[in-house]
C-alpha cells in the first residue's frame, strides 16, 4: 500500500509579545528558540495531510464506483 504524509503548514504566536512565525519546515524549532531567548510563552499548531492508497490498478481504479 502506498502511503502519503506530510506538514503543510504550521504557525506559532507569542503570548507574551506581538511574534508570530508560519513555517511548515521548522515552526517549533524557531518558537522553541523565541521562548527561551525571551522566556515568552509560545504555542503554535502544525497541520498534516495523508494518504492511504491500496488500489492495485493504480489511482485511475474505479473497482467499486458505482457505473451509470
Amino acid at each position: 500500500m502506498k502511503r502519503e504524509y506530510g506538514v503543510v503548514h504550521g504557525v506559532a504566536h507569542c503570548l507574551d509579545c506581538d511574534w508570530s512565525t508560519e513555517s511548515y519546515k521548522n515552526a517549533q524549532a524557531i518558537a522553541a528558540k523565541h521562548a527561551k531567548t525571551y522566556g515568552h510563552r509560545v504555542e503554535g499548531e502544525l497541520g498534516i495531510s495523508f494518504a492511504y492508497d491500496a488500489r492495485e490498478d493504480g489511482p485511475s481504479s474505479n473497482k467499486h464506483r458505482k457505473r451509470s
